[in-house]
């Protein structure tokens, strides 16, 4: 049932509204001539979510369903974006690219990015409205049930010893406490959220792409974890380039260049779907060479990774081998012992001799190929380009 408000579709630019009574959640867009601030005042342990434009253009806010006050001090008057209803059951397009991971920028702070790469949910939800919640809903579907079942345990255990009230008084009091608690948690993650919905520029996902583009991002995603999986990656052998710095970048670079690409892509093909004059095919042909020319670029780049991510399997492989290698050589004494047991010495001089130069001949192929990775490293390094 739908709630009858003062404002429905439009917010005055000044003033203080009541989330229910006088405005309706949703989001709101303001063309504003000056500089402006607003604040939002949810119902939670958050406290008051302020938002500040200074300068002119087009600034936006949701109003969500739990804040309890909007209060406004902006020269122009917000208008509501209406909510999108859901078109009919039409089978989406298939799709021939495999679905690309969220990747955010490397120049966000430390501890944002950290707190954003363990919650992508949260990023997913400010761009596409996914479901959402504050508490981690996905992960209580079982909680209510045991809460219940504990809540009665702790009443029948303890009501003999200190009676019924002080039993239920007790447990109510904990389950306040809990309470409190598991609302200040939600605090921070909302605060993200806040933080998140401010900058959307700090990630780009799985939609921000077409099949096309998806695929090259796809690719040069593998040819990152690859090199993150390899034993000289963890083990700090690719002391050269700094690697946490390298591979966030080429990433992101890849597919910011990527998701522009794409949604150049798509308003062109908006722009021509009721058909092409010849005059617009004449303009718009260097347009798309210019997108055919970026695209080939950027595949060269995606080819470059992956070939470093080759030469780092490659160097991987020949680390395992010095490591088994150099555990038989540990063995040369059992050798040697075993040896002059059964044959003359100079036979056991000579396998072990051989035995040497095995490991010696490997770790030489192994610093080489090590030193090949540096290089390739430091070529890719967004420091030289």
């Amino acid at each position: 049932m739908r709630v009858a408000v003062k404002y429905e579709d439009r917010i005055p630019g000044d003033g203080m509204f009541v989330v229910g009574i006088d405005v309706a959640p949703g989001q709101y867009v303001c063309q504003t001539p000056g500089d402006g601030y607003w604040v939002r005042y949810p119902a939670s342990m958050v406290g008051p979510v302020t938002g500040r434009h200074p300068g002119a253009g087009v600034v936006a806010v949701v109003i969500e369903p739990d804040d309890t006050a909007f209060d406004s001090h902006m020269p122009a008057d917000w208008v509501k974006v209406p909510a999108r209803r859901p078109r009919s059951p039409v089978p989406p397009p298939a799709r021939t690219a495999k679905r690309v991971r969220t990747i955010l920028d490397p120049d966000i702070p430390a501890d944002t990015r950290k707190a954003l790469q363990a919650d992508l949910a949260l990023v997913r939800h400010v761009r596409t409205g996914s479901p959402w919640s504050r508490y981690r809903s996905g992960q209580d579907g079982w909680r209510p049930q045991a809460r219940f079942i504990v809540c009665v345990l702790a009443f029948i255990w303890l009501s003999p010893s200190i009676g019924f009230a002080r039993a239920a008084l007790l447990i109510g009091v904990l389950f306040g406490v809990l309470s409190v608690f598991r609302r200040m948690g939600a605090s921070g993650r909302q605060r993200l959220a806040e933080l998140a919905r401010a900058n959307p520029g700090w990630f780009l996902i799985d939609e921000d792409f077409d099949d096309a583009s998806r695929a090259l991002v796809a690719r040069a995603q593998k040819a990152a974890r690859r090199v993150r999986k390899a034993s000289v990656y963890r083990d700090g052998l690719l002391d050269v380039a700094d690697h946490e710095v390298l591979l966030p970048w080429e990433e992101w670079e890849i597919a910011r260049a990527l998701s522009k690409v794409s949604r150049l892509r798509a308003e062109q093909d908006k722009l021509v779907a009721g058909g092409l004059a010849e005059p617009v095919e004449q303009v718009l042909t260097p347009m798309r060479e210019t997108l055919d020319t970026v695209v080939a670029s950027v595949t060269g780049r995606v080819e470059a990774l992956e070939r470093y991510a080759a030469k780092v399997r490659e160097a991987d492989r020949l680390f395992l081998a010095h490591h088994q290698l150099r555990a038989l050589a540990d063995q040369a004494d059992e050798y040697r012992d075993l040896l002059a047991e059964t044959v003359r010495d100079d036979l056991a001089v000579s396998e072990l001799a051989r035995l040497s130069s095995n490991v010696n001949r490997l770790r030489a192929a192994l610093e080489e190929s090590l030193d090949a990775v540096r290089q390739a490293a430091l070529d890719m390094s967004p420091r030289d380009k």
